[in-house]
């Protein structure tokens, strides 16, 4: 609602202009003030919409309340009313920025024209304002989607000023296991907001990611990033019946180094693969395979899973879970020395069966070697460098090569239909896991954000090329929800499909 302030030394004067407001059906706040310093008191400590001032009052006048009532609020629609006398004396204010000018007495029709017209004004101000803030809004996102891609600031947009601070406190990923943001729609993004109390930036990433970027620490000095992160995977649980994984950095991370912090992120996550019952990891802790968090693993279980992790060539999971046998052992006081010797030798063993050919004389001196170590931490020196090196040539194995490109060429052909990691996995028989760490590895891009290139690239290419209507195009790029659709196009590309599409058709 707009706010009036009427300032008049005369008690029935504002009481008549009140009366005026009412009987005119104008909704509008109404405050009064019996001379200029008063009104200007007011004004220093409220914002207020329009001044209806008389020209002469005692303390302070009319014409001298409008330039000090402008310097506070330039924005203000200041209306003068005086007796006819005074009309040469007012013509003045014209110069201070006065909107209208009325004789005394007030005519009603007049009034209500000069009303009528001051509130449009006010009105057409705040829906310019509104749409400014909104296309702010949109470049400001634009913005800081190029910046965690390490694609920098476009250099048309260099000159705007959107308020992008020069560093942030704290960086949360979250991720879902399904295409959970477009399916839950631009509402999603409010309810995440709304759980909040600080200020934070928010940059979808693509149908399973987004970040969430906080400017400054906590509000409440009691609250740390991990409860915000257990707060916010509890309400969306609640709400939307998912689970939320979240990835949290609380180190200081500057603007340039948005995408790198983004990188570390993104390995962060590759933890909940391992742990799916585990929610929110921070890059400060290492370790998330301690013993207590996976205390039904046996020896024969923690094996048996590496077993697998080699058949799948999932080195990831293969380091870890051979770091939690070595976590076992590191937390007990006693321990068969012998037993954990032979345990570790065959698994050595085992990881280098898989790897080129060796030498008998070469394996032995690997078990030779376990055998002889002092202490544990040795052990774990050695099997680790055998799977660094059957990381090595896993990477570098023509196999490698093949997975990727025809997971590449399976996105190519199908990226108009429903596209995730676990259906990506199946098509060539490697376990999700491993499939997005070595996708990530080798092209430097995690599958999703693959996925999302594509689709948009395509996605330009229809609206430039062809004149199939913005729904089309967005249902045979892959998305569902044209709405989404138009965000991500405009996150990427800077412009709505149908602006982009007026400046650059062919």
């Amino acid at each position: 609602m707009l706010t009036i302030l009427i300032a008049d030394d005369q008690r029935e004067e504002r009481e008549g202009i009140e009366f005026l407001i009412h009987e005119l059906g104008f909704f509008l706040h109404i405050e009064t003030a019996e001379n200029g310093r008063k009104a200007l008191e007011y004004l220093e400590q409220n914002p207020v919409d329009i001044l209806f001032t008389d020209v002469r009052m005692p303390i302070m006048d009319g014409l001298q309340l409008t330039t000090e009532a402008l310097t506070l609020q330039p924005k203000l629609k200041v209306i003068l009313f005086s007796g006819f006398a005074e009309f040469e004396y007012a013509k003045t204010a014209i110069s201070l920025g006065v909107s209208e000018y009325l004789l005394k007495p007030i005519n009603v029709e007049a009034f209500r024209n000069t009303m009528q017209k001051v509130i449009a004004q006010l009105t057409d101000q705040e829906q310019e304002h509104i749409a400014a803030q909104i296309k702010l809004e949109y470049v400001k996102k634009h913005v800081l989607f190029n910046l965690v891609n390490g694609l920098g600031i476009p250099p048309s947009m260099k000159e705007i000023s959107f308020e992008l601070p020069d560093r942030y406190h704290g960086m949360f990923l979250l991720e879902f296991d399904k295409n959970f943001f477009e399916n839950a729609g631009p509402e999603c993004e409010e309810f995440i907001l709304s759980l909040l109390e600080d200020p934070v930036d928010y940059v979808n990433l693509n149908g399973c990611q987004s970040l969430l970027l906080f400017p400054g620490l906590p509000a409440s000095s009691s609250c740390s990033f991990r409860d915000l992160g257990e707060h916010l995977h509890d309400s969306i649980l609640d709400k939307y019946k998912v689970h939320c994984y979240l990835a949290i950095n609380d180190e200081l991370t500057m603007l340039q180094d948005l995408s790198a912090a983004l990188i570390q992120l993104d390995q962060l996550m590759e933890y909940r693969f391992f742990s799916p019952d585990y929610f929110v990891f921070e890059v400060k802790k290492d370790f998330y395979f301690s013993n207590d968090r996976l205390p039904g693993l046996s020896d024969c279980d923690l094996l048996d899973q590496i077993r697998s992790n080699l058949k799948e060539r999932d080195i990831f999971s293969l380091r870890a879970n051979t770091d939690l046998l070595y976590q076992k052992y590191a937390n007990q006081a006693q321990f068969s020395q012998l037993y954990v010797k032979y345990m570790f030798s065959s698994l050595y063993q085992e990881i280098m069966t898989y790897s080129a050919p060796i030498s008998e004389i070469e394996l032995s001196h690997g078990i030779e070697k376990i055998y002889k170590s002092e202490e544990l931490n040795e052990i774990k020196e050695i099997i680790m460098a055998g799977i660094t090196l059957l990381d090595r040539e896993y990477n570098s194995s023509e196999f490698l090569n093949r997975d990727i490109a025809a997971v590449k060429q399976y996105i190519e052909d199908h990226y108009g239909e429903d596209l995730s990691l676990d259906l990506l996995a199946a098509k060539i028989h490697l376990s999700p896991h491993y499939l997005s760490s070595i996708f990530k590895k080798n092209t430097g891009c995690g599958l999703n954000k693959y996925i999302k290139n594509v689709r948009m690239n395509i996605a330009k290419d229809m609206l430039q090329q062809t004149h199939l209507k913005v729904s089309d195009i967005c249902y045979s790029v892959g998305f569902q929800n044209v709405s989404y659709f138009c965000q991500n196009f405009r996150d990427f590309f800077g412009q709505t499909p149908e602006k982009f599409r007026q400046h650059n058709q062919k």
